[in-house]
């Protein structure tokens, strides 16, 4: 909007500023807020934190040396026979030496894990001995696959149709289990 130097525009905003200016008998209440009160309270607050972790710091000190001094050491002969590698399945990035010490793994578990992966896939996929000595061998999967497909599972007979035409005889729900009724195996 384009300003004008209309006087009687000048005089209507000095009208409506006098009929909203300030009035000089309101203000804030000056005394509702002591700044000084309330950062003592900051300060004391501070420091009773401070005081209450030192002296929960000191509890569990008492009480774990006091719950030391109740349990009796393990014996040294015991100590020596302790086993120093967790039983299987070991945590992976451990590497066991061979005095018994773990150690970690610099490589990462999918490292580990492919490593892992390719060693079973080299079994699974070549010849091998299983047991020398009764000549067990190992072949690789996709032939005994092909192998059982052609050859079919091995089965035992069953007894239980043979003297029926190929049926078995089971209790029926009407009966109450006492007479049989025919299916098919």
């Amino acid at each position: 909007m384009a300003a004008t130097n209309n006087p009687q525009d000048h005089k209507h905003d000095r009208e409506h500023d006098r009929e909203h200016a300030p009035n000089p008998q309101v203000s804030h209440e000056r005394a509702d807020i002591n700044v000084l009160e309330i950062t003592g309270f900051g300060i004391a607050l501070v420091i009773g934190c401070i005081v209450v972790v030192f002296a929960m710091w000191a509890l569990f000190a008492y009480l774990a040396k006091r719950e030391d001094s109740r349990n009796t050491p393990i014996p040294v002969a015991m100590e020596q026979e302790r086993q120093r590698v967790p039983p299987a399945p070991r945590l992976s990035g451990m590497i066991v030496e061979p005095n018994g010490s773990m150690s970690p793994r610099t490589t990462y578990p999918r490292i580990e894990l492919k490593e892992m992966r390719d060693d079973e896939d080299a079994i699974l996929n070549s010849y091998g001995w299983v047991d020398p000595n009764k000549g067990t061998v190992r072949i690789p999967i996709d032939q005994a696959i092909d192998m059982v497909a052609r050859k079919g599972l091995p089965s035992k007979p069953s007894a239980a149709g043979s003297d029926n035409d190929g049926y078995r005889m089971i209790p029926s729900d009407a009966s109450g289990g006492r007479t049989l009724e025919k299916i098919s195996r």
